[in-house]
């Protein structure tokens, strides 16, 4: 059995066989969770958490649609997709059945780099703004993070502390470095490895140097497929290239690493 901790079958470049290959994946002992980017990802995940019985959802609000938004064909097919703030709508969905963390959510700076300094620093703040937000709105719902973060490991380790979050979490696609890996580790936190680590030997220190009790396996789908499948659309599915690769670097068997990722996945979100 494999635990997709990280997918996106809720976005529409699965619109056309979504429900096909979550019965297949069903049927294989694949599970899944649906993690929400936005207002219409994340109700869809929780639709989807619904319906299936190997199905999960989190429900979060992605940096890239804050106070300037990112239209990307494979999230959605809208063609007019406008700025949110994690409101009192994304908080309604946190009774639902199945929801099992607040998340993506976190910082990431890239999505800035091609506006004026002042609009940098003003989005830089309304970023913080709402990552605060939404931990403090998992620490009144008891649910662990789901955190995007890209290269700001100790800054977002730092508003952690200052928020006094103590409700757990993955650091989702982590590419950092072994230093800032230990870091997060310290604080009780797990690192989420995805297709990107079958790319190169760049994580392995990483991965060799991080409890096997401390890791997830994610693939991100539809981005950032695993070699061999590199190119293509990413699909749950591909997850056990992680594993496989994770086995290959730290000289264990692929079934060990499947098991015991998949036993992480369930402990950190409390799934039964």
């Amino acid at each position: 059995m494999l635990f997709d901790s990280h997918t996106h079958l809720n976005l529409a470049a699965f619109d056309i066989d979504r429900e096909n290959l979550i019965l297949k994946y069903l049927k294989e002992g694949i599970f899944l969770i649906n993690v929400g980017t936005f207002y219409e990802t994340s109700k869809k995940a929780v639709e989807l958490a619904s319906k299936y019985e190997n199905c999960w959802a989190s429900v979060g609000l992605h940096p890239s649609h804050l106070g300037y938004t990112q239209n990307d064909p494979l999230e959605t097919k809208s063609k007019d997709v406008k700025p949110e703030t994690f409101n009192e709508d994304f908080i309604k969905l946190l009774d639902k059945e199945k929801v099992i963390a607040i998340g993506e959510c976190g910082l990431d700076y890239s999505y800035l780099k091609d506006f004026p300094l002042a609009k940098k620093e003003e989005y830089k703040k309304i970023q913080e703004e709402e990552f605060r937000k939404q931990i403090k709105v998992a620490k009144e719902y008891n649910l662990p993070l789901i955190l995007h973060i890209r290269d700001l490991y100790l800054k977002a380790l730092e508003i952690l502390e200052e928020e006094k979050f103590q409700n757990g979490g993955v650091f989702h696609f982590f590419t950092g470095s072994l230093s800032e890996a230990q870091k997060i580790l310290e604080k009780g936190y797990y690192l989420g490895f995805s297709g990107v680590i079958t790319y190169s030997d760049k994580l392995a220190e990483v991965i060799k140097n991080t409890p096997l009790e401390r890791i997830l396996i994610e693939t991100d789908a539809p981005y950032v497929a695993p070699y061999p499948y590199r190119g293509r659309r990413n699909e749950p599915a591909y997850v056990i290239e992680v594993s496989r690769r994770i086995a290959l670097i730290k000289n264990l068997s692929l079934e060990e690493v499947s098991k015991v990722t998949f036993e992480n996945t369930k402990r950190l979100f409390k799934i039964a």
